[in-house]
């Protein structure tokens, strides 16, 4: 392995944290660095990852349970395999690895590990890479536990809840902005990668008044009985974020729209996840206001419609998507008559506030190239 290869630390908790990651790294392979993305849940002890997959559930079926949960700071060191990172940190050591991209919490306590291992001779270049604009719970339960946890590190935050600012975006697949007067009237419903918050409860209310949807199921059996003029997508439900593809490493979600009487096709790309190709075409996106979901609206300027957000860190993303006039909440856009021409205004901002930030990966290229 190169020594200087960039090690993409992801976790498997959210698409928000696993996405930009591969996205970063793919968009990092291409410019002839070496690369290799890991997932968290992959070195936590078996019956853990298993409570994760039981824990999406819960939260997609009662998203007031998903809130509660926020609020209980976790010690993930309890759920940590620490004979599979001892012999992770003895490759990293081998391959003498010194570039880092984290983009959770829980992989800080391994860094600080391999720099304790390294001793003297821990030069790293860790970022922390912040995909929302406040602290998301695995910040939160690490900065509680060890509140100088970033002494040693550098804090990219790709939109800052105190400024109302927004330093960075990552680019979601090479393609220009398409001009919102050029797209179809469709929107795009969706609950994030854990299909959570009130969406599907609004989706009667935007039928009735006639919008046509793209929307993202969580289940197989939420397309079934499909509306005239709706589509559904889903990613595989079989699909794992710490389970390597065929390829041999973490690959996008297989994603495919689900058509009435026919089997599903799921598929991916190598550069970026298959969501995006729908977003990028929609009119907006109604959704709470994750980490994913404010990266692709800002990278293809899609207006975000903004549902009940999952927790404090996504409340800082609403204030920080509204201050800067790149989304409205639901509400707003339901006094309007759910307006058409009110997103038109919110598209240039977005166009405007995209050439205003800084490329997260050139960024990165011009520091460690």
């Amino acid at each position: 392995m190169n020594p200087n290869i960039v090690t993409v630390l992801c976790s498997g908790f959210g698409l928000g944290f696993y996405n930009p990651g591969l996205i970063v790294s793919h968009q990092l392979r291409r410019r002839g660095f070496a690369t290799e993305v890991l997932v968290f849940e992959t070195y936590m002890v078996q019956d853990k990852q298993d409570k994760i997959l039981d824990s999406k559930k819960a939260y997609h079926d009662n998203f007031a349970v998903a809130l509660v949960a926020t609020k209980i700071p976790k010690d993930i060191r309890d759920s940590i395999d620490f004979a599979q990172v001892d012999r992770l940190l003895g490759q990293w050591a081998e391959e003498r690895r010194r570039h880092f991209i984290s983009l959770s919490g829980h992989w800080i306590y391994i860094l600080d590990m391999y720099r304790e291992k390294l001793g003297a001779l821990a030069e790293l270049q860790v970022d922390l890479l912040y995909v929302d604009s406040d602290l998301s719970p695995s910040w939160k339960g690490l900065k509680k536990f060890n509140p100088d946890y970033n002494a040693r590190y550098r804090d990219v935050w790709l939109y800052d809840a105190r400024e109302r600012t927004i330093p960075f975006y990552i680019q979601v697949g090479d393609e220009e902005e398409i001009p919102l007067a050029q797209r179809p009237s469709r929107y795009v419903v969706h609950g994030g990668g854990w299909g959570m918050g009130t969406y599907q409860g609004k989706i009667p209310e935007l039928e009735q008044h006639g919008l046509a949807l793209d929307i993202v199921a969580y289940e197989l059996e939420e397309a079934l009985a499909q509306k005239p003029g709706n589509r559904y997508y889903m990613n595989d439900p079989q699909w794992v974020a710490w389970r390597k593809g065929r390829s041999g490493e973490h690959e996008f979600p297989l994603f495919g729209q689900i058509k009435p009487e026919e089997p599903p096709v799921y598929a991916n790309l190598p550069s970026h996840h298959g969501l995006y190709e729908v977003i990028r075409r929609a009119k907006a996106i109604v959704s709470k206001p994750g980490a994913g979901t404010l990266m692709d609206s800002l990278s293809s300027a899609t207006p975000v419609i903004m549902l009940e957000p999952f927790g404090a860190h996504e409340k800082q993303n609403a204030a920080v998507w509204e201050a800067n006039g790149l989304g409205i909440s639901y509400e707003t856009w339901k006094e309007s008559g759910f307006s058409e021409e009110l997103l038109e205004p919110v598209h240039r901002r977005l166009l405007q506030r995209k050439a205003e930030a800084r490329n997260y990966t050139e960024d990165l290229i011009g520091r460690i190239g």
